[in-house]
């Protein structure tokens, strides 16, 4: 008995946001999870055939390593899009149609179908998913393993899309909006640099499952470091926004050499 737990794996599902800038993290994320526990941590990434390639290129920037080769690619089909050619899976390659990737990706009826197949499939020991796919924390849920939700940006930003969530008038002809709750001096964006969903109230109520199922996650792990911002960090872990967070950056950055400590 003893011999079997000490062999088991530790299966880890990860899916990204059909985007380099989200594949490409979510690789880097599952580098140091393979690599802290070599030989027993075993990390899959899950994208549609097209971006294959982009998890390859990061695993390869990474270098060769046990932990690069423990890390595993699982495909599923990418949504049926009008207007979209066949292959076209990435926003990087859609060009003007690149709202026609997002609104696929957050569309529930179209997405969730062929990743809870997967995930099912898979039966995973954990997941991590992209904020966008909120309906992945409750297939978790239903499988009895926790799931993570990983945000690609940093913890300012989330906090201020989060604390202007229901904030900004639609129709107010206001230049400028100030973010609430925020520690520190005043802090103003142009209402022209927000994004879309908190400037149309019909995108805003889109944006409210992600939240939703964030809060339903074990989790929310970012692409930061305490030191980096801490004050926001701290606010986030402290808002009830999430049920724990986790600040994990950078994880573009190179592994430290074998020998250094855990710490580092």
């Amino acid at each position: 008995m003893a011999s079997a737990e000490l062999g088991k794996k530790l299966r880890i599902l990860i899916i990204p946001f059909f985007a380099t800038s989200h594949i490409g993290p979510h690789t880097d994320l599952a580098v140091p999870l393979a690599a802290a526990r070599p030989g027993t941590v075993e990390p899959t990434l899950a994208v549609t055939p097209a971006n294959v390639s982009v998890v390859r290129a990061t695993l390869q920037r990474h270098g060769a390593s046990a932990a690069t080769s423990a890390i595993k690619i699982a495909t599923y089909p990418f949504p049926e899009v009008d207007g979209l050619p066949l292959g076209v899976e990435n926003l990087s390659a859609a060009g003007a149609d690149g709202w026609r990737i997002f609104d696929a990706a957050i569309d529930e009826a179209l997405t969730r179908p062929a990743q809870e197949a997967l995930i099912r499939e898979l039966s995973p020991d954990a997941v991590f998913t992209d904020v966008h796919f909120f309906w992945n924390s409750v297939i978790a849920g239903d499988l009895g393993v926790p799931c993570v939700a990983f945000g690609v940006i940093v913890t300012f930003s989330n906090l201020a899309m989060s604390h202007l969530g229901g904030e900004v008038d639609c129709d107010s002809g206001c230049e400028e909006v100030i973010v609430p709750h925020f520690p520190g001096p005043e802090v103003r964006i142009p209402r022209t640099e927000l994004p879309e969903f908190l400037r149309v109230q019909e995108e805003h109520d889109r944006f409210n499952p992600r939240l939703a199922g964030i809060r339903r996650c074990f989790g929310h792990a970012f692409n930061t470091f305490l030191v980096l911002e801490r004050q926001y960090c701290e606010l986030y872990a402290r808002s009830g926004h999430a049920k724990r967070a986790y600040f994990l950056g950078a994880l573009s950055l190179p592994m430290p050499p074998g020998g250094a400590s855990a710490g580092e």
